[in-house]
């Protein structure tokens, strides 16, 4: 992880002009990044200084949540790290210095609790409680503060404003009322005080998604052999084929690739 980071570094100002810089034209209105200068150390200022409630709103909500698991996930560990070993390795390898012979220890067993009685395990056990206890106070934290993120989101204009925030799915439909119309009767009927603009009945279509996608694979697949064999405008001497079936392009039979396609279209 200290290489990686002394890579990306070193990196970092020849990275950002040629990957990162050239996007900033795409972002949408004031939705771009905190500038990042060009020096080594240019990125760790804003990544230092760039708060939550800007990140929401630059990156997303989703963006921030993960953010905000990696570094809930960075503290509990660390922690549990720090306690374990400042308080049960010392009190591991205190023990097995004055019990264990040298001959049935080594320098890997001597930090577990392998070889490790009597009252020296009330230890392990009151640090099972203690580590139990720090990853609840810092789920309960992250949890609290997530709620909070949450509810000032959906408050917020960009929100408010979006066409998904203002979409209803409405399942288990009486089957007199699977039709557009029905669903919009349902509605009206209910008297919602919010005018429904748009209704549509969604229909188990079954393999109707993949037959769409295949038929769209053999499309661009037709179209590439026909961009070979008519290329700069002029016929090919020879009619592109294909192999159907085999394995790794080996075995199988060979079509004609112009008629195989236009008879799977």
């Amino acid at each position: 992880m200290r290489n990686f980071t002394i890579l990306y570094a070193l990196s970092h100002p020849r990275l950002y002009q040629i990957v990162y810089e050239p996007k900033v034209k795409y972002h949408l209105g004031g939705r771009h990044l905190p500038r990042i200068t060009t020096g080594v150390f240019g990125w760790i200022s804003p990544l230092l200084h760039t708060k939550e409630p800007e990140l929401v709103d630059k990156i997303g909500l989703d963006a921030a949540v993960f953010l905000r698991f990696l570094r809930m996930m960075r503290h509990i560990f660390s922690l549990v790290a720090i306690l374990t070993c400042a308080i049960i390795i010392p009190i591991n390898v205190s023990y097995n210095l004055r019990n264990v012979p040298s001959t049935s220890r080594d320098a890997l067993s001597m930090l577990t609790i392998r070889d490790v009685g009597g009252n020296l395990l009330w230890a392990h056990v009151g640090m099972v409680y203690i580590i139990t206890g720090v990853v609840i106070v810092f789920v309960w934290f992250h949890w609290t503060a997530m709620v909070r993120l949450r509810a000032q989101f959906f408050r917020s204009p960009e929100y408010a404003l979006s066409f998904y925030a203002r979409t209803l799915i409405v399942t288990h439909v009486p089957k007199k009322f699977q039709s557009d119309e029905g669903i919009r009767a349902v509605f009206n009927s209910v008297q919602v005080p919010y005018p429904t603009t748009s209704v549509h009945i969604g229909r188990r279509v079954g393999d109707l998604p993949h037959l769409i996608e295949a038929h769209n694979s053999a499309v661009r697949e037709f179209e590439q052999v026909l961009v070979r064999y008519l290329k700069d405008g002029k016929i090919g001497k020879k009619r592109p084929t294909i192999h159907i079936g085999g394995f790794w392009g080996m075995g199988g039979e060979k079509r004609d690739a112009i008629d195989h396609y236009t008879c799977v279209l």
